[in-house]
């Protein structure tokens, strides 16, 4: 039997990359998934591919910062599938993704709204969605996906890093709030993955490996799928960065 078989799983963010690849892991283990993403086309591809292995999907295309979609969304899946058992907050992102990435005495509020918005707020509206049905069955789990520049910080991501810090705040007290009805809130926070060795810089560079190697979205979905499946873990921020966070590494 599957690890998730009849369970169902929403995972924002899900048309690309570490998302993604969170979505068909869910999918591999015979969960249903609600595929969120801002990208219809990106959310139907991962949706097309999901029930090609047999299970059920929806397509959630709507940016995570629009509460009356995704709670719409939500009411859908619910009335489909019964229930929705997990959530991965993915969605998010810096400035970068709307070429705005400055430093920040130079960001304009819009983008400071932007940032705020799409890493924090949306993570909060997801999780108000699919609380009440959560919390009726008295089972549930909420994964954020924060980062380590809300440890670190990060030049030029003063807003990203602090939306993200606000993540790991909002894992911690949320899950004082739902304990009582056995819903584990709990938050992984990447270092760099493998799409953005690129840079070539070493600025990526961890203690693993001879070359310092980066993560891959791999590494990030075990460690989601092992959160959803565990029920005595909750408030919890698990870094995943090959030790980056220890420092720089000169080798």
């Amino acid at each position: 039997m599957s690890t998730f078989q009849g369970r169902t799983a929403m995972v924002t963010g899900a048309g690309k990359n570490i998302g993604r690849e969170i979505a068909i892991a869910f999918a591999k283990n015979g969960a249903n998934v609600i595929v969120c993403d801002y990208n219809e086309e990106n959310a139907k591809k991962t949706a097309d591919d999901i029930r090609a292995l047999g299970v059920g999907a929806i397509v959630a295309a709507c940016d995570v910062r629009d509460r009356e979609k995704i709670f719409s969304y939500v009411a859908e899946a619910v009335e489909r599938f019964g229930k929705i058992d997990y959530l991965v907050n993915n969605a998010g992102g810096s400035a970068d993704l709307i070429n705005k990435l400055t430093y920040f005495v130079e960001a304009e509020p819009s983008t400071l709204d932007f940032v705020i918005d799409t890493n924090l707020k949306g993570a909060m509206y997801c999780s108000q969605a699919v609380l009440p049905s959560m919390i009726e069955r008295k089972y549930g789990k909420i994964i954020n996906i924060s980062s380590i520049a809300a440890v670190c910080g990060l030049i030029k991501r003063v807003d990203y890093a602090a939306a993200k810090a606000g993540m790991i705040g909002m894992t911690r007290a949320l899950a004082m709030e739902v304990g009582q009805f056995n819903i584990c809130v709990n938050c992984v926070s990447p270092g760099a993955i493998a799409r953005d060795r690129d840079r070539g810089d070493g600025a990526h560079r961890t203690y693993l490996g001879e070359d310092g190697r980066c993560g891959t979205p791999k590494d990030i979905v075990d460690t989601v799928l092992f959160l959803a499946g565990q029920d005595y873990i909750t408030g919890e921020n698990i870094v995943v960065d090959g030790g980056r966070s220890l420092g720089p590494s000169h080798r």
